[in-house]
């Protein structure tokens, strides 16, 4: 038998709860619904609402980690005719989100029994409801820490690292040798990888996707604020189409780097993750600090052997990640081609 999504408990307990406040019973028609043809989304399940005797379906994203930034990232990755609709299902949705998930036309549940459901003549809106004691509280995964997020970063990138010694993963992710052990026993107890054997043990990640998932849920809240994130404007625009920043020891990151791995983007914003002092970078290029610039330089926090592709762009799932930060739209279209030539095909399948 297929086993349940990873988030199937809060799923059931968000259709208690929409039965508890409005009366409506749904369904689970199917879980991880493969018909549907949407390889860099896939939904959780898909289930199905009656209401005077008509059939509301729809395709159901679930999430534990909730802010505005998600749910219009999440509505903007969902092609706007894909059937059926996009339903984004959260422990607990605030009055704000809930506000935030009608501007943008996100259908909702939370397992409190707050609501929102639109889809022809169905027309939900529950708010208020108090969060829920009674559930069981969200448990704090090993990988939505920031030294988490860096080992998880280095094992997307390089999933063969999973096989590496505990010493090895820890020097390429630049965290504490102790850090390994507990972050490998999360994702286990998850079953998001599998140890096979006994003499010679080897561990297979089982659902790639959801980690990049987590990943990039994570990464701009709990990791980004702590790579010094510094704002400069710069005299030359161009200079990031002319600019190789390997002697620098830095990396572009961001619309540039969107830029050069997929020549679709022009940049606007110019992200510079960077491996030493930018002293030299910033007097090379007469960056000059304005909290309102178009240049930021981040601290680069991953080992240089990760850098598999164009030698002066972060790896993919940066690039991708760094998109997927902002709400514009021309970005999101570009991290969908890095995502679908560049990410998906080198993420490992069970």
């Amino acid at each position: 038998m297929k086993r349940k999504p990873q988030h199937a408990e809060l799923i059931e307990a968000a259709l208690q709860g929409l039965q508890r406040t409005t009366g409506l019973a749904a369904q689970i028609i199917r879980w991880e619904p493969k018909t549907i043809d949407l390889d860099r989304h896939q939904p959780d399940a898909v289930i199905e609402i009656e209401v005077h005797g008509r059939k509301h379906k729809f395709a159901v994203e679930a999430k534990i980690g909730v802010r505005a930034e998600l749910l219009i990232q999440t509505k903007a990755l969902w092609p706007r005719e894909q059937q059926p609709r996009l339903l984004f299902v959260a422990p607990y949705i605030t009055n704000y989100l809930a506000e935030k998930c009608r501007e943008i036309k996100l259908p909702f549940l939370d397992a409190a029994g707050n609501a929102y459901l639109e889809d022809d003549d169905l027309f939900v809106f529950v708010t208020g409801q108090k969060r829920n004691t009674d559930l069981a509280p969200v448990r704090t995964n090993r990988t939505d820490t920031t030294a988490g997020l860096r080992v998880l970063f280095a094992i997307l990138c390089r999933p063969q690292l999973l096989n590496a010694p505990y010493r090895e993963l820890a020097t390429t992710a630049k965290v504490a040798l102790g850090t390994i052990g507990p972050v490998i026993k999360d994702l286990e107890t998850r079953k998001l990888i599998a140890t096979f054997g006994t003499t010679l043990p080897k561990r297979r990640l089982l659902d790639a996707k959801v980690l990049l998932q987590e990943w990039v849920t994570f990464y701009p809240a709990t990791l980004r604020p702590k790579l010094q994130p510094r704002r400069f404007r710069a005299q030359n625009r161009e200079w990031a189409q002319q600019t190789n920043l390997t002697p620098f020891g830095a990396y572009w990151g961001g619309e540039v780097a969107a830029d050069r791995l997929t020549h679709y983007l022009k940049p606007e914003m110019l992200t510079v993750y960077t491996l030493h002092n930018p002293t030299k970078l910033m007097t090379e290029f007469r960056l000059r600090a304005d909290v309102n610039g178009d240049v930021e330089i981040l601290n680069a926090f991953w080992d240089q052997t990760l850098i598999t592709g164009t030698a002066d762009v972060v790896p993919p799932i940066l690039a991708y990640a760094d998109l997927m930060t902002t709400t514009d739209a021309r970005n999101f279209e570009a991290a969908r081609l890095i995502y679908e030539q560049h990410i998906a095909p080198n993420l490992p399948t069970a």
